[in-house]
């Protein structure tokens, strides 16, 4: 009995010690352990849905479809050489100044003529024959405007008034021939036109240079000095018509 007395109080005083070293002063904080394994990754989000397709600049009535009136060029394919409207020809020699150069070359035989659309009564196509204002038609460019009883001018082959109605052009040079064809921009129909409501058509023909130079050669220079040939009024001032 005396024994297990003896027992229980070294017991406490073992108690005792330990409590008194736990209440001492804190130890320093131990380093800091390495990082863990980075978590996967989050599932991808949806694609965005597709844009629209944008319609190509040769598709004149907006159908997605090479319909051969837009073959321009007539060389099989349906491409940006089929939105290019005739070539123009170079401007003037410029003035050399101070260390200056020469302008482009220009093409003295420029000339602008007009069809009378009076005697026509409500067409869809109408045929004009450019031997009756040039030699050769085949040695010549050309640029196409048709006039509106409204006054204004629009350039050939591209829309009209109100957008309603496009125009197509189409020239065999071999026989000199001009042929102009008008669609319902809605459903690509035959426009019919009432007589009256263009009053004229606007033929600029633009010599090649003796068989020298191109259409595109000469539409080339045209955007190079910064013409819009769609807009009579620059050819006009670039030429010096009228």
């Amino acid at each position: 009995m005396k024994t297990i007395k003896l027992f229980n109080m070294a017991l406490l005083c073992l108690a005792i010690t330990l409590v008194s070293c736990s209440d001492g002063e804190d130890g320093a904080d131990g380093a800091t352990g390495p990082a863990g394994v980075a978590g996967a990754d989050g599932a991808d989000g949806a694609d965005g849905a597709d844009g629209a397709d944008g319609l190509a600049c040769w598709d004149l009535n907006g159908n997605g479809i090479g319909d051969p009136e837009e073959d321009l060029n007539d060389d099989g394919n349906f491409d940006a050489l089929d939105c290019q409207g005739a070539d123009g020809a170079d401007g003037a020699d410029g003035a050399d100044g101070a260390n200056g150069t020469d302008g482009v070359d220009g093409n003295a035989n420029v000339q602008e003529f007009a069809f009378n659309l009076d005697v026509f009564f409500n067409y869809s196509l109408l045929t004009l024959d450019l031997n009756n204002i040039v030699n050769e038609p085949q040695n010549y460019a050309y640029l196409f405007y048709i006039d509106h009883n409204n006054g204004l001018r629009y350039s050939m082959p591209g829309h009209l008034n109100n957008n309603a109605v496009y125009a197509r052009v189409f020239t065999d040079l071999s026989i000199g021939e001009l042929t102009i064809r008008f669609h319902n921009v809605s459903d690509d129909s035959n426009a019919v036109i009432p007589g009256g409501e263009y009053t004229q058509v606007i033929v600029v023909a633009i010599e090649l240079s003796n068989g020298a130079k191109s259409s595109e050669n000469i539409m080339t220079e045209l955007k190079a000095a910064g013409v819009d040939t769609s807009d009579y009024n620059e050819v006009a001032a670039y030429f010096g018509l009228n």
